[in-house]
């Protein structure tokens, strides 16, 4: 029997708002009421973890991609007023499965972040 989507939430609601309290596992409640864990754990991934890529758009970029442009780039931006902005969640995951998480950051130390990591992309 396959087991839909919607059930595995029903059934997450329910653990959620009863069962949690009664000292029962995540899995021994899912594998009682016939969903193998692995399953479970897959939905939960899938649906209850915030995404890990979104759109990213850049005003102002150069059209020439060089060191030197970046840099003078970067120290115009200084210069200039802007507000105060804050990032709440950069998540980068690179081909080699390393994972660089950066949480609450401001523009200007996410500006510092991405030149760094363009220095070791670089090497």
């Amino acid at each position: 029997m396959a087991t839909s989507s919607k059930d595995i939430e029903t059934l997450w609601n329910r653990y959620s708002n009863e069962v949690n309290k009664q000292g029962i596992s995540v899995a021994q409640f899912f594998e009682s009421n016939g969903i193998p864990y692995h399953v479970f754990e897959k939905w939960y991934k899938k649906r209850m973890q915030p995404s890990s890529v979104v759109d990213c758009v850049v005003s102002g970029a150069p059209d020439d991609i060089s060191a030197t442009a970046t840099v003078q780039t970067a120290q115009n931006v200084k210069q200039e007023a802007r507000p105060s902005i804050t990032i709440s969640y950069i998540n980068i995951g690179l081909s080699n499965g390393m994972k660089i998480e950066h949480h609450r950051i401001n523009y200007d130390e996410m500006l510092s972040f991405v030149q760094k990591l363009q220095h070791l992309c670089l090497a």
